[in-house]
């Protein structure tokens, strides 16, 4: 079996051909039912590889959340609740990824300078290194995706994974 060029540790799956009539999509193509919209997307997150618990859909030997995360502390040093926050994670489950984070030398703790009684989470120099590859293989990986779009139907991609993620707020 052949190797994806995208993704080296995946193998093609001939037995899924890339065609848009494939007969093991249920529905029509204008099918716009809840039903064909659970199916496409479930189709897409697990074709993407979101589901690898320790591999990122870009091939980063890290979970998701990880990867979201040393992306997201790029940005600078911030509060533990700002990281929640920003990944729209609850209390605990950011501790917990903080917690890992810091577990793999990636990140650290240290006072706020302005308020001794919050810690600001921050990446250290492998951290930085880490969010850094993160950052290529999931550029690379997406406009790899991107490529396999044809060009006509891209802003449409576009516009519906912007209205996916509205329409995901406060849900």
């Amino acid at each position: 079996m052949s190797q994806r060029p995208d993704r080296p540790d995946r193998p093609d799956r001939p037995d899924r051909p890339d065609r848009p009539d494939r007969p093991d999509r249920p529905g029509r193509p204008d099918d716009a039912s809840a039903e064909a919209f659970s199916d496409a997307f479930v189709r897409f997150v697990r074709a993407f590889g979101v589901l690898d618990a320790d591999r990122t859909p870009c091939g980063a030997p890290m979970s998701t959340a990880e990867a979201h995360a040393v992306t997201v502390l790029r940005q600078g040093r911030m509060s533990q609740r700002e990281l929640g926050e920003r990944l729209s994670l609850t209390k605990s489950t950011t501790s917990r990824l903080v917690d890992q984070l810091m577990g793999r030398g990636w990140a650290d703790r240290a006072a706020d300078p302005a308020d001794g009684r919050v810690q600001l989470v921050g990446l250290t120099g492998q951290g930085e290194r880490v969010a850094a590859d993160v950052a290529r293989r999931r550029a690379d990986r997406l406009a790899a995706l991107l490529d396999r779009v044809p060009k006509a139907q891209r802003p449409a991609v576009i516009r519906a994974l912007r209205l996916l993620e509205e329409a995901s707020h406060d849900f």
